[in-house]
């Protein structure tokens, strides 16, 4: 019986310590001071930060200047923003200064903030995403014969803050069938039923339907045409399902485990189980469009990525486009296979978001395009700390 009350009593307690979901941007970061963070590095010497951080001000010279951007409780408009990225730029390119000086002047000028993370403490998630490359053709043939669907036009989005506050998301993507709004297609139905067979919709036709996966789920990428022609598509738009993670539900069926979980294991398994495949990918009714482009992979606030320089959070929580540094590890590639991983700490810019991007405690670090890019992407997965940096007033 005494153990019996034991468990109650240490259910009861547990429950009670559960740290409710962040919902609000106020709640996703805190003020810390420089003494109490992690210590300010750049592991790759302001390489590449300065044309990043160029691009964040492309977008904050887009957007309404008193468009307001949420640090925690603090509130500051895209003009602090651009000004935050003018005064961080004087430093990182003053070539008269040495590296450590920067790194003084940027601690001495700019107040920090740090992810709450997942556990109110600060701990951050870090995955990677990459830009991958498919072959695909114009038309379809016996090897090309998958299809890269765009937006569907009959994609209904509904903005729920029209309608009151008292609802558990902000928008609602559906189609109207017989005057009511309905759920849109699950990858299940479109890919197994054809429900957009017909409709004209296929820009691209590919010879692998698991490459055409990891592309919805890295959001863009390249395509070799096979004529000498290489183009670009882009994310244009989502099926308004939740993304689910195949890689979770083969850990949770058994298929695989967590320690040799990997977007390459992934795609292993996969090959080696053409039964299953299918199957698998059903697990998540995501489905994500896209449109041909000629131009470079965009983010959310749609200005080109850096790699090794963009980050990927929650864009409901996190301010869009900012300036900030994350702490985490990197992989040791040697031979084209990782050896190790090491800590680093890295200035990053936050230029996109993601469906498998939730809440403050998640974050993806772009590597760019090529093999290497997909092995540190496909295999990161580690922890650490993610901090946000604004001028001082």
């Amino acid at each position: 019986m005494k153990k019996i009350l034991t468990t109650i009593i240490l259910i009861i307690f547990l429950s009670a310590c559960a740290r409710p979901p962040i919902t609000k941007p106020e709640d996703a970061l805190a003020p810390v001071s420089w003494w109490n963070a992690a210590t300010l590095n750049d592991d790759m010497a302001f390489k590449d930060i300065a044309a990043a951080a160029r691009q964040s001000l492309e977008y904050y010279k887009k957007i309404p200047q008193e468009t307001v951007f949420y640090f925690g409780q603090d509130k500051a408009t895209a003009l602090d923003m651009t000004v935050t990225l003018q005064n961080f730029l004087l430093i990182a390119e003053n070539d008269t200064l040495t590296f450590e000086q920067k790194l003084d002047q940027i601690r001495k000028n700019f107040v920090l903030y740090r992810s709450v993370g997942s556990n109110g403490a600060g701990k951050v998630l870090f995955t990677g995403y990459y830009e991958p490359m498919l072959s695909c053709r114009l038309a379809a043939d016996a090897a090309f014969r998958y299809p890269l669907y765009r937006r569907p036009s009959d994609i209904i989005e509904i903005d729920l803050t029209l309608f009151g506050t008292g609802f558990p998301k902000n928008k609602l993507i559906g189609r109207l069938d017989d005057k009511k709004v309905v759920p849109y297609y699950t990858r299940e139905e479109i890919n197994r039923k054809n429900a957009l067979a017909g409709d004209n919709l296929e820009i691209l036709w590919c010879s692998d339907l698991i490459d055409i996966y990891v592309l919805q789920v890295q959001g863009s990428g390249k395509v070799d045409l096979g004529n000498g022609n290489v183009v670009s598509v882009l994310y244009d738009g989502q099926n308004g399902w939740q993304y689910k993670s195949i890689g979770k539900y083969l850990i949770d069926t058994g298929a695989m485990t967590k320690e040799n979980m990997s977007m390459q294991a992934i795609r292993e398994y996969l090959r080696g189980h053409s039964d299953k495949l299918a199957d698998v990918l059903d697990q998540n009714p995501s489905y994500v469009f896209f449109r041909l482009d000629s131009g470079p992979s965009l983010g959310n606030i749609g200005v080109p990525l850096t790699p090794g320089r963009s980050i990927a959070t929650d864009s409901k929580l996190l301010p869009k486009g900012a300036l900030g540094f994350m702490v985490s590890q990197k992989p040791v590639i040697e031979n084209g296979a990782i050896k190790a991983w090491t800590p680093f700490t890295r200035f990053v810019m936050n230029q996109d978001t993601g469906g498998a991007i939730k809440g403050p405690g998640r974050a993806d670090l772009f590597w760019g395009p090529g093999q290497e890019a997909e092995l540190s992407a496909g295999n990161m997965q580690h922890e650490g700390e993610l901090y946000f940096l604004m001028r001082k007033k």
